[in-house]
């Protein structure tokens, strides 16, 4: 059977585009431990407060953006695409994509024409990544700039 030539590590999925692994697992590791300090700020701050739920309440909040940063992707429709991100979700239509930048910003038109730019963690690596996974981050924005030119009737016709 004849594969794929290239990189493995660079293969982002089908429909889905994400950041190297190791870069989500440890922003996700990251998480808890910044509860963790948080949680003793506002117990610096309010000392009334019982350090338990304080505690518990951080950890939880930390645990769900945890989540949230080891499945930040975004995810190509036929029509539309979804940016999962850390702290929240955006959908997209195809026809409103202007631009993918190099900076890994999504440009897309909202309402009248107001241009609108939405970073994604699956299309540039954060600060403390000092420049490793660059390819696949690099990979992740040919694919949806190639995604963003099709037309989905180009999409429907392949499938036949």
């Amino acid at each position: 059977m004849i594969g794929p030539m290239g990189d493995a590590h660079l293969a982002t999925g089908g429909n889905r585009l994400r950041g190297p692994a190791l870069h989500r697992a440890l922003s996700a590791l990251a998480c808890p431990v910044i509860g963790y300090f948080v949680g003793r700020l506002v117990l610096r701050l309010l000392p009334g407060l019982p350090a338990t739920v304080v505690y518990a309440v951080c950890l939880g909040l930390a645990l769900v953006l945890a989540w949230r940063a080891w499945s930040a992707r975004i995810d190509l429709g036929t029509d539309s695409l979804r940016v999962h991100n850390t702290l929240a979700t955006t959908s997209v239509q195809r026809s409103a994509v202007r631009r993918v930048s190099s900076g890994g910003r999504l440009e897309w038109s909202h309402g009248e024409g107001r241009r609108v730019r939405l970073p994604s963690e699956a299309l540039r690596g954060a600060w403390w990544t000092l420049g490793s996974g660059r390819a696949a981050y690099v990979l992740n924005r040919e694919r949806l700039e190639s995604w963003a030119r099709l037309s989905p009737l180009d999409v429907d016709s392949e499938a036949a």
